[in-house]
């Protein structure tokens, strides 16, 4: 009986994810800096996120069939937010099942 809830509880395990262990089979959330370069960047005072992309791939032909939808808008959604300066972006990642769908979201800072 022990045996099987240790099974169970790696199995778990492999099929979890975190940014820091890697992808994950059925879940991974991950936020991360668009740019690297933070030389003196100041923080801002105001944010707004603007859901960036969703793809869609197909994984039984092995051809690679993918289908991604965006919004191209980052300084019309910065306007809206009352954002003149953009300051640093991050950009979120949450996919599902073996990244059969992913939806990216980016997160901008500024004044």
């Amino acid at each position: 009986m022990a045996f099987r809830y240790m099974v169970m509880a790696a199995v778990m395990l492999c099929l979890a994810g975190c940014s820091m262990s890697g992808p994950g089979r059925l879940y991974t959330h991950v936020t991360q800096p668009y740019s690297r370069d933070f030389n003196r960047t100041p923080a801002g005072s105001k944010q707004c996120v603007l859901r960036a992309a969703h793809q869609i791939k197909e994984p039984v032909s092995g051809y690679g069939v993918t289908v991604e939808w965006s919004a191209d808008q980052i300084q019309a959604a910065a306007r809206r937010a009352g954002i003149s300066q953009i300051r640093y972006m991050d950009l979120q990642t949450t996919s599902f099942v073996l990244g059969i769908y992913t939806r990216r979201k980016l997160i901008i800072c500024g004044d």
